[in-house]
């Protein structure tokens, strides 16, 4: 009563509703005889499956739908349950499997690939802390090149230091004798105003001397 109210199932329905319990069978039962999933046949199928029995749904072997519908479409649906069903499985497994071949085989080229990536970055790593390396040694040595050269100068600056020191105390000196220079000419100076004096005087020295003589005589002439 429950099934009369719709209408006759069709096979494809009817092979999808078989597709759990005919999986079971197929992976346990037919998995070590694929050897191309990819090649078979319908011919292949059928001679592979000879002689089995396949065990029907309970829904079937209890005549829960094999009592329903017309007597017609009974017999037309038995014979398709079993090689339409295994096809339609085996062929669904076969593209699955070739799916995942070419997936494993994508993945084999990726794993590949970034294997030839790693070596390739560890040979550029590896060029690189040798060039780091050689850089590190040429700033080392130019490092102690240059600590040998001031270790050498030292001396240099330790005398260029006290030649320094001469050279001020050697200003400083010039700039007192400059001083004494100055006072030197200024006392030059007035030693010439003097003498340019005593000329004039010795000038007048001959007047002198006469007009004493004058005095003179008119002193022996008052006496």
């Amino acid at each position: 009563s429950h099934l009369s109210s719709h209408p006759p199932p069709c096979p494809l329905v009817f092979a999808g509703s078989q597709s759990e319990s005919v999986s079971d069978r197929v992976d346990t039962d037919t998995a070590p005889q694929i050897a191309d999933p990819g090649q078979m046949d319908s011919r292949k199928i059928r001679s592979a499956y000879e002689g089995r029995s396949i065990q029907a749904p309970s829904a079937i072997r209890h005549g829960s739908l094999a009592g329903s519908g017309p007597p017609a479409t009974r017999g037309a649906l038995e014979p398709l349950l079993r090689p339409e069903l295994l096809e339609n499985k085996i062929a669904s497994q076969a593209a699955e499997i070739e799916q995942l071949a070419r997936d494993n085989h994508r993945l084999t080229a990726s794993h590949v690939t970034l294997r030839e990536d790693v070596v390739a970055a560890r040979h550029e790593a590896q060029k690189l802390k040798e060039h780091i390396r050689s850089i590190q040694n040429e700033s080392d040595i130019q490092i102690r090149v240059l600590q040998e050269k001031i270790a050498k100068m030292e001396p240099d600056i330790r005398v260029g230091e006290s030649v320094k020191k001469e050279l001020q105390q050697a200003l400083i000196e010039a700039q007192n004798l400059v001083k004494v220079r100055q006072e030197l000419i200024a006392q030059i100076q007035q030693a010439s105003q003097e003498l340019v004096k005593t000329r004039s005087d010795v000038k007048c020295l001959p007047e002198l001397h006469a007009e004493l003589e004058d005095l003179r005589k008119e002193h022996h002439r008052l006496r």
